[in-house]
């Protein structure tokens, strides 16, 4: 998780739990990570303990000027990683957990999840670059099933799009280390 795409996603992921009711407690017109983290503390909602698999397929491509027989380069690419999250991380809360590995500033544009259905846009200033993520999908203290889709500038091609799929699980218990 330590690239900044995987980040934002696997943060929507812990996140997915809380409400996006109310969630702009200071009134700034975003909703920080740490505002979401209190709104899911309050609710009650809190990820399992437990060793968590992530895959994530892109599904979509777009730079300017691509040509058109790269059209659909890098589609049905697969990056799958597990990680542990343990009862203390889970004790430290949401806050804590989703902070861990991140590269930049983040906070929510838009943050509502009801009945486990999550509609969210995540703006991430990293390396003097704002990566801006609208996600939408289902979630529970489990696991989340999201379509995300990311905004990237790229040097010297312009401004261009990122869209994935995002299957976060919990797969079982940690092993011992």
């Amino acid at each position: 998780m330590k690239a900044i795409c995987l980040a934002t996603l696997a943060a929507a992921a812990l996140l997915a739990g809380c409400s996006g009711e109310k969630s702009d407690a200071d009134g700034d017109g975003k909703v920080s990570i740490g505002e979401a983290a209190k709104v899911a503390e309050a609710e009650g909602i809190q990820p399992e303990p437990g060793l968590y698999k992530t895959t994530v397929t892109m599904t979509a491509l777009e730079i300017p000027g691509m040509p058109p027989e790269m059209k659909d380069h890098g589609a049905g690419l697969v990056r799958t990683f597990e990680d542990c999250l343990t009862a203390e991380e889970v004790e430290k809360g949401f806050e804590a957990m989703v902070k861990q590995g991140q590269d930049g500033e983040c906070a929510y544009e838009n943050f509502a999840l009801a009945g486990g259905k999550l509609d969210a846009v995540l703006v991430c200033e990293a390396q003097g670059r704002a990566i801006r993520t609208s996600m939408s999908g289902t979630a529970t203290s489990t696991g989340a099933d999201l379509t995300a889709t990311t905004a990237l500038e790229l040097d010297g091609a312009g401004k261009g799009t990122m869209t994935a799929t995002i299957k976060h699980e919990r797969v079982g218990a940690c092993t011992a280390k």
